[in-house]
């Protein structure tokens, strides 16, 4: 799509969408996705933070892929706060932004939108390594996240954001309602810009993260040791939380991508569609990102037992609220 008929798509959005909205005052659309975005982010950076919580107050949870989880789920509590410019804007009653502020805003929650998609990956990389080797040591592990994992996630997310701030010059003055998608889907249709690139990348690791799992589960199989011995329990265990988790995460990473590098580029939506998709694609996003603290708590024996042992306390200030005197 040429810059122009970008320029003039942004202008019909504006028009139909932007300005029907701020007209009405209050909009209950804007309410109602704006409750949604509330409801799903503090959701999501509560459980997120209980895995980061969990990680490191026990100590049988110091294996990479616990640290590769707890390094996930911070990323996902700062890329899920973005969402509250838009609620905040919504809520106000401003309802509208400029465009270059919500970027600067919302830099850092894209940042770790980047940083996540990468740790995804280098998850299911770590799980068919450690299946590989299954003899590395902390060490090692400690030194391969830190070394190789942490500043290659911090490169991508870093262009991610340098991208979006390049090539937001032709909406600088622009309102819109401060949703993230508002930002990535408008960049991303430019003509020429990284972030379309981008967002192709990232549609391709992902993919590339579902095949190596793919690749563990036929490995785990064929492994020779007994299927009752403790190794192989264990193998199994860590596998199937991970491989639950991954798949729910990568599958709303790989629709949000698939829907901006695919289906936008190539579809022409009217401007009320297009907005609204943008919504709920990133909501879908935000619920699968939400999902890691239920899952560990219902696959894996350890987090769960971690899980109890944590939130004891406020369980039983619950309960004793809870009793009624007679």
């Amino acid at each position: 799509m040429a810059l122009n008929s970008t320029a003039f798509y942004f202008e019909s959005i504006r028009n139909e969408v932007y300005n029907k909205f701020a007209e009405e005052r209050p909009s209950w659309t804007l309410v109602v996705f704006a409750s949604i975005y509330t409801f799903v982010a503090s959701v999501g950076i509560v459980m997120n933070f209980l895995v980061v919580f969990v990680t490191i107050r026990t100590k049988e949870l110091k294996g990479s892929a616990n640290k590769l989880l707890a390094l996930y789920s911070l990323f996902e509590m700062v890329h899920q706060s973005g969402h509250f410019l838009f609620v905040y804007t919504v809520f106000s009653g401003h309802y509208l932004i400029e465009f270059s502020i919500a970027v600067r805003i919302l830099s850092p929650s894209f940042f770790a939108f980047g940083c996540t998609t990468l740790l995804l990956f280098f998850t299911s990389i770590d799980r068919l390594l450690y299946v590989l080797f299954p003899l590395r040591t902390a060490q090692n592990d400690n030194a391969i996240i830190c070394c190789v994992v942490l500043p290659i996630a911090g490169m991508f997310g870093a262009f991610y954001v340098g991208s979006l701030n390049l090539n937001c010059g032709s909406f600088d003055e622009h309102l819109i309602f401060g949703t993230m998608t508002d930002i990535g889907a408008f960049v991303s249709i430019q003509c020429d810009n990284w972030v379309q690139l981008l967002y192709e990348i990232v549609t391709i690791i992902l993919l590339a993260a579902i095949v190596i799992y793919v690749l563990i589960a036929i490995l785990l199989h064929f492994k020779k040791a007994p299927s009752n011995s403790n190794s192989n329990q264990f193998n199994m265990r860590i596998f199937r939380s991970l491989f639950i988790i991954v798949s729910v995460n990568i599958s709303g990473y790989f629709v949000m991508n698939f829907y901006v590098a695919i289906i936008l580029p190539y579809i022409v939506l009217l401007p009320m569609a297009f907005w609204k998709w943008n919504q709920i694609i990133s909501i879908v996003l935000n619920v699968s990102a939400a999902s890691n603290a239920p899952i560990l708590y219902l696959s894996s024996s350890e987090y769960r037992k971690a899980f109890r042992k944590e939130l004891k306390p406020f369980i039983k200030i619950f309960s004793r609220n809870s009793v009624q005197p007679h």
